[in-house]
């Protein structure tokens, strides 16, 4: 994280009118080359032009997460790590009504979502972070419903009817983001050991983490969430907030599919690819509920331990991207380019499962510039590789269950 110096630097930023004004211009400036930090810093430190870039960029960066990010206080790594509004609204809704510590709350993305449902006490270890949450509360209006204190989580002491949310570091110092939960901060021994100390809770842990070997046995629920399609976090539900063992969440459609949904122990035939060939949200198979999925739906995988899942009739469901079926044809890049050629395909959309291949580079190399839209589908395996040439179907009403 940012010394408290930069913290300073950007509060000055923010709170003067010399600040504000060299914000602003900033904010107004699309390149920052030496011609204008020069300029900039006529009227102000080196230090202070440095804070306004920064304010700058987070804001313009932030739009993605934020729906009031023109006005917020960021620092890079902590706008990298927090929850987008979206997920997090989600998130707060399981806290209604009551009084919640925010562990590691860093700028405040759980806090300020929680405090539209409950009274919060955000605690972070860093000065410029908890500065950061207050004053991301008052752009949210929700600065009176939040406490901010400047605490190391492990040290302070925890009523056993308190419910909690934590969001551990997953850098530590490092630039590197850590995928094993050893590497988070606070340590996989507090996290583990908080379920017994607290009423209920959620802890934030990163979907390509190995949460389910630390806790998937343990009694709680792994709630898998994506937004747009993208998988975004695995959530750890414990305590009196836990509602089944498993669970894969679509945003912003807010539908779910549990463990309770569909057959205990699914048996999913492999088939090769027939009229309709599925690729299915991230969060069902990080969930592991995948094969729940598929078999409460009748459909077949297209090869073990690929997920691609294919069926004979069209479903409709913000779980499933569904394509027809034009033509199968082998994983060979030579006769794919010369197919997208004479077809005149473009623009090309293509996926990939089981195979290193980079849709980028193979649209560089076909250089898909036809009149007619398609897709392909690209998947490895041992003796079961395969392109598909299909059409994408567009959405129509969900079948999956809305979420309670």
């Amino acid at each position: 994280m940012r010394q408290t110096s930069d913290a300073d630097a950007e509060a000055w930023v923010l709170t003067t009118d010399p600040g504000r004004a060299l914000l602003q211009e900033v904010a107004m400036t699309s390149t920052y080359g030496p011609t204008e930090l020069q300029r900039w810093r006529r009227g102000a430190t080196p230090e202070h032009v440095a804070a306004a870039v920064r304010l700058a960029v987070g804001r313009s960066r932030g739009k993605a997460k934020f729906s009031r990010a023109e006005a917020m206080w960021f620092e890079p790594v902590g706008l990298e790590q927090a929850t987008t509004e979206t997920v997090a609204r989600h998130k707060a809704e399981r806290f209604r009504g009551s009084h919640v510590l925010d562990l590691c709350c860093g700028i405040g993305g759980d806090t300020l979502a929680l405090a539209s449902e409950a009274q919060v006490v955000a605690v972070d270890a860093d000065q410029g972070m908890c500065r950061r949450t207050r004053w991301n509360a008052h752009v949210y209006d929700v600065a009176d419903r939040v406490d901010v204190i400047r605490a190391q989580v492990e040290r302070i002491a925890y009523r056993s009817q308190s419910l909690v949310h934590v969001d551990p570091d997953r850098r530590q110092g490092s630039a590197k983001r850590a995928r094993e939960l050893l590497g988070y901060s606070p340590g996989l021994e507090f996290l583990q050991a908080l379920p017994g100390r607290v009423r209920g809770g959620a802890i934030k842990l990163g979907p390509a983490s190995d949460f389910v070997t630390h806790f998937g046995e343990q009694p709680c629920e792994l709630e898998l969430i994506s937004l747009g399609g993208e998988c975004k976090e695995a959530t750890v539900w414990f305590g009196a907030l836990a509602t089944c063992r498993r669970r894969a969440t679509r945003l912003p459609e807010a539908v779910s599919w549990t463990d309770q949904d569909g057959p205990r122990n699914p048996l999913v035939p492999i088939a090769s690819p027939l009229a309709w060939v599925y690729d299915p949200d991230p969060a069902l198979g990080r969930s592991g509920l995948l094969d729940s999925f598929a078999a409460a739906n009748g459909l077949a995988r297209c090869a073990p331990g690929i997920d691609f899942l294919t069926g004979p009739e069209p479903i409709d469901s913000p779980f499933l991207a569904c394509f027809e079926v034009l033509e199968i044809l082998p994983l060979d890049l030579k006769t794919i380019g010369k197919l997208v050629t004479a077809r005149k395909l473009g623009p090309l959309e293509i996926k990939t499962k089981g195979t290193d291949l980079r849709p980028e580079a193979l649209r560089a190399q076909w250089k898909p510039r036809g009149p007619h839209p398609a897709t392909l589908l690209l998947m490895g395996g041992k003796g079961t590789s395969r392109a598909i040439l299909a059409r994408r179907r567009s959405p129509a009403v969900s079948q999956a269950q809305p979420i309670a």
